[in-house]
């Protein structure tokens, strides 16, 4: 499928999406932020058809930025999370964006948390689980997160915060 039945496919399931076809083929960026502002009634499609896109990174960058969106929304992110995961499972990149805010929401929900996860978890998941969380996994980061930036920040001095994220799953 050329560029643009791609972006023709993907518009009709947007419904009601306006887009200048020619506009979005010549313009990843503006295609990123096209798939990012669509309102579609079905997600789980959609993101399998944005992954879809001829350009890989393209369509990586897309499904990453409407995960992290619905994401920093917070109450209903785990179970909007399970309906996509099947959908963005063939891209890796994606899948694992996907699991990390999986466990980034958990983590701030207090749950109990993996620390064999937290340790493989990717250098922005440590960040910011040392920025928000105290307690065991704060001190699990300490002595083991990934990098120096990531140990440094454990050892701020901080008041007890709120949690960012407000969690209902």
């Amino acid at each position: 499928m050329n560029l643009l039945d791609h972006i023709a496919a993907v518009a009709q399931l947007a419904e009601g999406t306006e887009c200048d076809q020619r506009a979005l083929g010549a313009d990843p960026a503006r295609r990123v932020a096209w798939y990012r502002a669509a309102d579609p009634p079905d997600e789980a499609e959609f993101l399998a058809a944005v992954l879809r896109d001829p350009d890989r990174a393209t369509a990586n960058a897309a499904a990453i930025a409407r995960i992290d969106d619905r994401a920093q929304r917070g109450p209903g992110f785990g179970r909007w999370a399970a309906r996509v995961r099947p959908a963005v499972a063939v891209a890796e990149p994606v899948a694992a964006r996907l699991a990390e805010w999986c466990l980034l929401h958990d983590a701030f929900a207090g749950k109990p948390i993996s620390h064999g996860a937290v340790l493989a978890a990717s250098d922005w998941a440590q960040r910011t689980l040392a920025a928000t969380v105290d307690g065991e996994l704060l001190a699990l980061l300490a002595v083991h997160g990934r990098t120096r930036r990531v140990r440094a920040m454990t050892r701020v001095p901080r008041p007890v915060r709120t949690r960012r994220l407000a969690c209902d799953d």
